[in-house]
């Protein structure tokens, strides 16, 4: 019996602590995207999200990684109005307010170009 009291303590602490995480909402800019949740495991080193209907980007996966020395989500992510073109986001990380972000998109699968880029709020 104790080893069971044990074991539920122990899973309601585990869930009350999952329950209670913060998901970062980053604002990339009015006119790319202003909400957008994203949830980071450091511990395997990705990243994912959504934004809300009002952003231009959608769904998003991707990965920590280390860009010209400095850390950075590197994540494909969709754009509403751009169904032929890949798109490439890249945040600075961790994520503070100020960091960076710019968007890359690719036609051919070739050429890399660079779409709009700028500072992020961390608004939640």
């Amino acid at each position: 019996m104790t080893r069971l009291s044990i074991a539920i303590t122990v899973a309601l602490l585990f869930l009350s602590s999952a329950a209670s995480a913060k998901i970062p909402v980053l604002q990339l800019g009015d006119d790319f995207c202003d909400f957008m949740p994203i949830q980071v495991d450091r511990a395997h080193g990705k990243a994912h999200g959504f934004s809300n209907f009002s952003c231009e980007t959608g769904n998003f996966v991707g990965v920590i990684a280390k860009v010209n020395g400095e850390r950075a989500i590197i994540a494909s992510v969709q754009v509403k109005d751009r169904p032929g073109d890949q798109f490439l986001l890249q945040i600075s990380y961790p994520l503070l307010n100020g960091g960076t972000w710019s968007a890359f998109y690719t036609s051919d699968g070739y050429t890399m170009k660079h779409y709009k880029s700028g500072t992020y709020k961390v608004i939640k």
